[in-house]
């Protein structure tokens, strides 16, 4: 008969599995609804941390290119850990379509993507399915440099393990253009069953290039 630790063992290694195949990262936005103009490419580099069971630290990379006046290609990578145990991570990528609105304050994006996991004790979280359509909003009051966006993702996943499940994220973000660079503040949350986060972003980027 197994004793009382093993049986903790098994409990505490059956809640990190639910855990890293239930929680959604609210990934940062470090773009707004503004197309790039055909063949401009823009990159953005930075790092989010969050509040809550689920919230995870991290870093991120965001990489678009014009395909069209009103059609982007968006691309994701970020490498994270979940805040509540040192010894785990989790890689994602999405990449996917992104359609501006002619007046380029509102656009919609399909990035399809997949994310890996591991855990402490290298219980092996396999591969999560993604698809995150999300909806954006900017303005800037005619303030130029200054552009604020408002966006809503949705998650559909499935991982082997858990099965199937849908997750909300919302957000805002504010982007600051200097002579050189263009800075970003971001914050958004996420919701999914049970758990729920609140996290915090900082992004930089050059001017998009040609």
């Amino acid at each position: 008969m197994k004793g009382p630790n093993s049986l903790i063992i098994v409990l505490i290694t059956a809640l990190m599995g639910i855990v890293f195949s239930n929680c959604t990262t609210a990934l940062p936005e470090f773009q707004n609804a503004a197309s790039l103009a055909p063949r401009e490419h823009h990159i953005a580099i930075g790092g989010f941390s969050g509040s809550g069971l689920n919230a995870s630290t991290g870093g991120i990379a965001v990489c678009n290119y014009g395909l069209t006046q009103q059609l982007d290609f968006t691309s994701n990578l970020s490498a994270s850990r979940l805040n509540i145990e040192q010894n785990n991570i989790r890689i994602t990528t999405l990449a996917g379509p992104k359609w501006s609105s002619a007046s380029n304050t509102w656009a919609l994006s399909a990035p399809i993507g997949l994310s890996y996991s591991r855990t402490f004790n290298d219980v092996d979280g396999g591969y999560t399915y993604l698809l995150t359509p999300t909806l954006y909003k900017s303005w800037n009051y005619g303030k130029p440099n200054n552009t604020s966006t408002f966006f809503a993702r949705s998650e559909f996943a499935y991982n082997y393990i858990r099965g199937r499940w849908y997750s909300i994220v919302g957000g805002y973000s504010q982007e600051i253009m200097t002579n050189q660079f263009i800075h970003y503040l971001s914050v958004s949350g996420s919701t999914n069953g049970p758990f729920y986060g609140v996290y915090f972003g900082y992004g930089l980027s050059l001017k998009a290039l040609r």
